[in-house]
C-alpha cells in the first residue's frame, strides 16, 4: 500500500511541475437526524490531460455515529472510514459553454477501520463551469463491483438525483 501511494505521488508531483490544467477541491458532507450523525470530508487534487481526459487523487475521510436506547441505556456505535479515491475521467460530451457530461472510473481502497474494502464503480455526471477558475461537479450514480465499502458483497447499483454528490474545483 506505502508504494502505491508513493507512486501516486511521484506521478501527480511530475503532472504539476508540467504545464497544464491542474485543479484542486473536493466535497463536504454532513447528515444530522435524531439517532444518527455523519460528516465527509473528501479533497482531491486532478490534472487535465487534455479536453477528454482527467486523473485525479482523493482522500476520503467519513464519520458516523449511531445512537440507539436498549434495555434504558444509550448504545453509541461511531466508525472513522478513510478512503483513497484514484479516478478517471472521461468528459463525453458538452451542453454549451459551460456544461459537460462526464463518467468517472473509481477506484475506492480503504485505509482505516474497513479491512480490505474496496470498490469499482463508474459514476456518471455533469459538470458546470462558472467561471474560468471555479467548477462544480454532480456525480448521480455509481454501477460497479463493491467489496464492503458501500455496503455489499459484489455488484453494486446506486442512484441519487435527488441528492447528487456535489464537487467544487478550483482550475490553476
Amino acid at each position: 500500500m506505502k508504494k502505491l501511494v508513493l507512486v501516486l505521488a511521484i506521478v501527480f508531483a511530475g503532472m504539476m511541475t508540467a504545464n497544464a490544467q491542474v485543479w484542486i477541491g473536493g466535497g463536504l458532507g454532513a447528515q444530522v437526524e435524531k439517532n444518527h450523525m455523519a460528516f465527509n470530508v473528501a479533497p482531491e487534487i486532478g490534472y487535465a490531460i487534455n479536453d477528454q481526459w482527467q486523473l485525479a487523487l482523493g482522500v476520503d475521510y467519513r464519520f458516523n455515529q449511531y445512537k440507539a436506547e436498549a434495555l434504558g441505556a444509550t448504545v453509541t456505535n461511531t466508525t472513522n472510514l478513510l478512503f483513497l479515491q484514484p479516478y478517471v475521467r472521461y468528459v463525453g460530451g458538452t451542453i454549451g459553454h459551460k456544461f459537460s457530461l462526464f463518467v468517472d472510473l473509481c477506484g475506492d481502497i480503504a485505509l482505516l477501520d474497513a479491512g480490505n474494502a474496496y470498490a469499482v464503480t463508474l459514476q456518471p455526471g455533469i459538470a458546470w463551469q462558472a467561471t474560468d477558475q471555479f467548477t462544480a461537479a454532480f456525480r448521480f450514480a455509481k454501477i460497479g463491483y463493491d467489496h464492503g465499502i458501500y455496503g455489499t458483497d459484489g455488484f453494486l447499483m446506486q442512484g441519487a438525483l435527488v441528492a447528487p454528490e456535489i464537487r467544487i474545483y478550483y482550475n490553476f
